[in-house]
Formats: C-alpha cells, structure tokens, sequence
C-alpha cells in the first residue's frame, strides 16, 4: 500500500511539472523600438570640395638696403598705409658720399679731355673716332654722376606701390646691409589663396566655382572667394594641382597669413527631395531608409484583445504599475530602397524610391528591421508638486 501511494504522487507530481499554463500557449508580444521620425522635404544640396590653405597678397614686397649704412630715421611703421613712392626710411652712408666724389672728378676729367681732344681734331692731331670716344666716356660719367648724386650722403627707403607696412626690422642707430629685410609691403585690397587638391578632383573644379572660407582658429571669420586659376599640369611628386582663388575685396575679417579652411563648391542642385545624410543607411551596397507605416489594422486588433485578456487574467493591486504601451499611432517600419545624388556633411539628394511627405526614421534605424513596430518617445509634461498647505498652531490657553 505504501509503494502504491508514493507511485500515485509521483505521477501527480510529473503531471504538474510537465504541463503547460495558459500564459505559456501565448507568445510574448512583439517588442516596440523607440525611434525619432521626420518628413521628408525638398531643398538645396551641394557638392563641396574641402581643404585648408594661408591667405597671402597678391602683391607683397620685401624691401632691403642697397648698400650698408646707419639708420637715421623711420618714417612708416607696421599698419601704416602708404603710397607709391611715399619715404619709409633713410640711412646714411658714407660709401656714398665718397662714391659721388668719385663721379664729379670723372666728368670733371672727361670735360677737360673732350675739349683737349675738340682742340686738336680741328687741328688734325686726333681723328674723329678717338673724340666720339671721349664723348661716349663723359655721356656714361654724367649718368653716374646723376645717379650718384640723387644718394648723396643718404639712402632713401620708398615704397613700390600703395598698401600696407606689414613688418619693419628696422632700428634707429643700427647698421644695417642689403642682405637685411628692412621693411614688408602688402597690398590688402587683392588677397588669394593657392591651394593644392587631389588629381581625382582635376574635372571637378572650374574657374567662376564660389568657395567659402572660414578661418581655422576663429569660426567668425568668415569671407568668400572665386576660383580665378588653375594649374594646367599636376603635379607627379605629390599628385595635386594648384588651384588660385580670390577673395572677395570687400571682406575685412580675413587677413594675409591666416590659416583657413576652403570649402568649395563644385555642383549644387536646387528644388530637389533631401533627407538627414545618417537616415541613409547602406545593406549590401544598396542605399536604403526606413519608411514610417501604419501598423495593420489585424495586428492593431490582435494586441488590444492581448491586452484585454492579460488585464483580465492580472490580479487586482492598489500598487501595479501600469505597464501598457503609451498612447499614441502605432507604427512600422518599412525597408525602402532609394537612389541618392549630391551629398554634404548634413543632407543627401534622394532621387529615386521616395518622394516629399513622406516619413522617415532618422535616429534608431540602424537596429531595424522591415515591419518591425516603432513608436516616438512620449514625453510627458512635468506636474509641479502642491506642497501640503501649512496647519494653524494650536495655543496653550
């Protein structure tokens, strides 16, 4: 009788074991990804070239002494505007003034032997040749006189054209020598950029293309400028072309020797659909977005009556926490492929498989898959807590 009874329990036991419960017949409900959407428009798109170069002057000069001397006096210094021809400096040399010395006393033999000379062709004793000679040395002397004497006892430093004093090495006192730079003249009013670009690039670029620049440690300075030039070869060592753009005149902000970033560019395509650049994403080389779709009115209907019945089934609690989907459309996602054009940093051109209007997911699609069920986070509005109204003091009488 004993072992009759353990058997029975046993297999009461097996039967409770291996049975299935009426939660265990329904399959757990599909998950619901939290995504950000958007609607897709039209706009601009271009295609940009990027790359960084040093703004220089289309005319700058390095201006040095012809010969040694002390300097006397400066005139200009670094910022001043000057004119053609307009005095930056004198030095005094006294080479000089010896060197002029020299140039009087040469025409004053000259003068001496051509009249000498004049004297004795009438006369017979010097032929013609000889006095053509003489003249020739003393026209020469003379121009070295002139030349001398515009120098005398000083050098004059001058600027070669009208711009700016951007550097002066140049003190009163000191000797200074023609392998010295005394003073550096720009002109501000023409500045270019040569910048070099990869030859893949060479039929992208044309003269007229606009570029934007943006200097490299100060995003607010900011100027446009004009492809002017081209190289005609490229360059085999380093496999480049230069490519020469001109500023814009009129901009201030921008200065010769800063450091910018040129962005030129190259096409632009207007009135076209765009869509964010991270919403496209690439399976198996394809290019592809996950469209927006209502979720089907049977699947719609299907998760209701799951709802329903759980609610049913679940135990009354004053402490349950509500665990149901937030309210709101339901959604899927559905695999789209679609054909891109130009592209920047933040958009992309769309020119197949998706038209303006439509919906899109922008952030959460790369763990999707198509038809799975997607919802925007609900964001729910914060409600200031009431303090608790204050309670009147009770009075010992």
């Amino acid at each position: 009788m004993r072992w009759a009874l353990l058997s029975l329990g046993m297999l009461a036991a097996c039967s409770s074991w291996g049975g299935k419960g009426e939660d265990e017949d329904q399959a757990p409900p599909e998950p619901v990804t939290v995504v950000q959407t958007q609607v897709v428009t039209v706009g601009d798109v271009a295609d940009r070239l990027l790359t960084s170069a040093t703004i220089e002057a289309a005319a700058s000069a390095d201006i040095t002494a012809q010969a040694t001397g002390t300097v006397v006096s400066i005139a200009k210094d670094v910022g001043d505007h000057v004119r053609r021809g307009e005095l930056l400096a004198v030095i005094d040399n006294v080479q000089l003034d010896a060197g002029a010395e020299r140039a009087d006393a040469e025409v004053a033999n000259l003068l001496a032997r051509v009249a000498e000379a004049e004297t004795l062709h009438t006369r017979g004793a010097v032929s013609s040749r000889e006095l053509e000679d003489l003249k020739y040395q003393l026209s020469t002397a003379r121009s070295s006189q002139r030349e001398a004497d515009r120098g005398r006892g000083t050098l004059r430093l001058t600027a070669p054209f009208d711009g700016v004093v951007a550097a002066r090495d140049l003190h009163v006192g000191e000797l200074t020598s023609p392998a010295r730079v005394a003073f550096t003249v720009v002109d501000p009013s023409e500045l270019r950029i040569r910048a070099r670009l990869p030859e893949r690039d060479v039929s992208r670029v044309k003269i007229g293309q606009i570029a934007s620049l943006t200097g490299a440690y100060d995003a607010s300075g900011t100027a446009t400028a004009h492809v002017t030039r081209m190289a005609p070869v490229i360059d085999a060592t380093s496999g480049t072309f230069e490519v020469v753009l001109t500023l814009d005149p009129t901009q201030t902000t921008l200065r010769p020797g800063q450091f910018v970033s040129v962005d030129i560019e190259v096409d632009k395509h207007t009135g076209v659909v765009v869509v964010p650049k991270d919403a496209v994403l690439r399976d198996r080389g394809q290019p592809v977005v996950y469209l927006v779709a209502d979720a089907p009115a049977e699947a719609v209907h299907t998760d209701e009556s799951k709802k329903d019945d759980a609610k049913k089934d679940e135990p009354k609690k004053d402490d349950a926490k509500d665990e149901s989907e937030p309210p709101g459309p339901r959604w899927v996602a559905k695999r789209t492929e679609v054909q891109t054009g130009l592209g920047d940093p933040d958009r992309i051109e769309i020119t197949g498989g998706l038209a303006a209007g439509a919906r899109i997911v922008v952030v959460g699609q790369s763990n999707l898959k198509d038809g799975a069920r997607i919802r925007e986070p609900v964001v729910d509005a914060a409600v200031p807590a009431t303090p608790p109204a204050p309670t009147a003091a009770t009075e010992n009488p």
